[in-house]
């Protein structure tokens, strides 16, 4: 496989992580979003070096780069999108959290004042 099929082949992968990662986010599934994560960036690192092989063999063999770094960047496009909404998702989940550790904490203290009021021991 030569390099520009294998930097589309990296691509596809990504995008592949990408959805599973979004995938996590909707079910919560935190320990899949860290492994999709950290798969993504092992991609990151190698679509940079296959796009400097693949650019390297297109231009050796009088190829138009140009013509072809079009196609790869609707990749690209896809996968910045899926990203920026995987990212939107994953912050109203952490704010939805927030929300929760914050309504879970004001009712610890209100049980603590209620329990001082009638004059019970209040264990930590």
């Amino acid at each position: 496989m030569n390099a520009e099929n294998e930097l589309l082949h990296a691509y596809r992968e990504w995008h592949r992580l990408a959805r599973a990662e979004a995938k996590a986010i909707s079910t919560r599934n935190w320990d899949l979003l860290a492994d999709c994560q950290l798969a993504i960036k092992d991609f990151q690192t190698l679509i940079s070096r296959l796009t400097l092989q693949a650019r390297r063999e297109c231009e050796s063999t009088g190829g138009n780069w140009q013509e072809r770094e079009r196609c790869i960047r609707i990749f690209i496009g896809e996968l910045i999108d899926l990203t920026r909404r995987n990212q939107a998702a994953l912050q109203r989940a952490k704010d939805e959290a927030t929300t929760r550790i914050t309504g879970l904490n004001d009712a610890g203290r209100n049980l603590k004042m209620l329990q001082r009021s009638y004059g019970g021991t209040v264990t930590a």
